[in-house]
This record gives structure tokens, sequence and C-alpha cells, in this order.
């Protein structure tokens, strides 16, 4: 999580003992363009009772939008949890009038990924500027996926820049998703004393199942300088309650080994403890089994 950041840092909402704290708590509120100090939350009204993809003027997820959308093959196609929000977005948005993406939904006539680097599709940041906050982590988890399933449909792979018809983890893992669920800072605050480091998917392997620290720095340069930057961000950031001796943990990005052919493969993240050698700080792991511990040290 991080404050001073996301919709509620731009235009708090009115959810009591969420937007308190002098501001530090965010999330729920629109999106809005500091520039001209003006909201531009993203909207698209349309279907049955004219929904938008907001329920509230704090700009709250519509779950009226929240449930998956049946197929004409429902045994092998997905179900997916806030399809219909990511639909709706598609076929009524109002961000680019030129764009309109009803015919990217037909599944049984469409040809995925034909939308790249084509005007008939849109950026990864259409959805920060659309995105909306749930009240639960559920949802919020469900809605980032739903609009990763849909890549082939309304991505047109250009920021960041690859190519999802390729099922290499490295073409797939280059995605930018936005979902906000907020919280008070009093709630962060006795709750946030762990720090997460996201390995790349697909760091050592084309699953990702055995990827770890080691292996992630020597297939990135200069990846492990970033994880000493990330380190010493948790440690002089404010609103973190992290320090030395804080458990900090690391996370890998994997699939399952029949979806490694697969572009549209279910990725799956799992919490790991490992070790990390910095030059201020490093990781330290003790113990074993169900009682091994990961901790931030001084080097």
């Amino acid at each position: 999580p991080a404050f001073g950041t996301g919709a509620g840092f731009y235009y708090p909402g009115f959810q009591p003992g969420v937007n308190q704290d002098g501001g530090k708590a965010g999330g729920a509120g629109c999106h809005s363009r500091l520039s001209s100090n003006s909201i531009d939350q993203t909207n698209a009204y349309g279907g049955p009772g004219g929904l938008n993809l907001v329920s509230s003027s704090s700009c709250r997820c519509e779950e009226k939008l929240a449930g998956s959308v049946p197929r004409a093959d429902p045994e092998n196609d997905y179900r997916q949890p806030w399809a219909a929000w990511v639909e709706h977005a598609m076929k009524f948005q109002e961000r680019f009038p030129n764009v309109n993406l009803s015919g990217h939904l037909d599944f049984d006539d469409y040809t995925p990924f034909s939308n790249q680097y084509t005007c008939e599709a849109f950026p990864s940041w259409f959805w920060d500027e659309a995105m909306c906050w749930n009240s639960d982590i559920r949802s919020t988890i469900a809605l980032n996926n739903a609009i990763y399933f849909y890549k082939d449909r309304w991505s047109n792979a250009m920021g960041p820049y690859t190519d999802y018809s390729i099922p290499e983890a490295e073409y797939q893992r280059a995605f930018q998703g936005w979902t906000e669920t907020p919280m008070s800072y009093v709630t962060f605050k006795e709750h946030g004393d762990i720090g997460v480091i996201m390995l790349p998917a697909g760091s050592c392997s084309q699953t990702g199942q055995d990827d770890h620290v080691q292996c992630a720095q020597d297939a990135f340069d200069g990846f492990g300088e970033d994880i000493e930057t990330a380190l010493e961000n948790l440690v002089n950031d404010d609103a973190q309650n992290i320090g030395l001796d804080s458990p900090v943990v690391f996370a890998r990005s994997w699939r399952s080994d029949d979806e490694v052919d697969s572009t549209a493969a279910k990725w799956q993240t799992f919490f790991f403890c490992d070790e990390f050698d910095g030059e201020k700080y490093s990781v330290q792991v003790e113990g074993s089994g169900d009682d091994t511990e990961c901790r931030l040290v001084a080097s």
C-alpha cells in the first residue's frame, strides 16, 4: 500500500474513518488532474439502467457490475468475477470516443491480439483514470485479474511495449493494472509492518515456480540495486512501520506447467523467505519449516 497516491489522494471521498489522518489515508475518491485542479475520472454510462463504472460521488466501484459474463461455451470459457465491469468499460467508455471495443467482445469471431499496436485499443494507463475502489481486498484482486484476462481485447501493447501473442513470460509479465482498497492510516500502521518485494514473473523459468532472489539478480542487470533501493525506501517511508528486524518476504508469480504455452495463463502469487545481501541492508533467513523467519538487517 502507498499513501499520498491513488484516487483518494487526489479527491478524498466521504467515507468515515478512511480519508482522515491529515490526508495520509487514500483509496476512497476519484481521479483528478492536479495541473488543472479538476476531476478526470473516466465515465462509461450505458447498458440496462444506464450504469456507470462508479456508483457514488466518491467513485466506489459499481457492484452491480461485479459478476461474470455468461459464455456460449461456459464449460471451457472462464467466468471471471468483475468481468462485467471490464466489458462495460470497453463498450461505453468516454475517454477515447473514437475507440469502440464492442466488437472485441465477440469471443467466437474476434481474433485475439489483432488490436496490438493500433488505434483500435487502449494504452494501459486508461485504467488509471477509469479505476474505482472496492471495500474488500477480494474484489480488488478479482477486478485486477479481470483486466489482465481481457488484455487481448483492450490493450494496444504499447505501454509497456510487448507482444501478448507470445506466451513466454518476458512478454506476458509486461503489464500495468490499477485497483484500490481504502483503509485508514491507523489500520495500516497496525498491520503494515511487513515488507514485500515482488520478483518479475518467470525470472528463472517459464513457469516461475522456482524463482528465487539470486537467479533474478542473475537474470536482470541492476536488480540487486533495485532490491536494496526498495528496502531503503521501506525504512525511510514514514507511512511504513518497517525498520531493522522487521519481517521482509519475497513473492514470485508462477503458472502451472500446462499453461506455459498459454497467452491466458492464470498467474498465482507465492510468498517465501530468501536471503539477500546488499551493501546497506540485507534480508536474513532464520529457522526452518513452519518456524522460518526472514528479517531486515543491517549489512
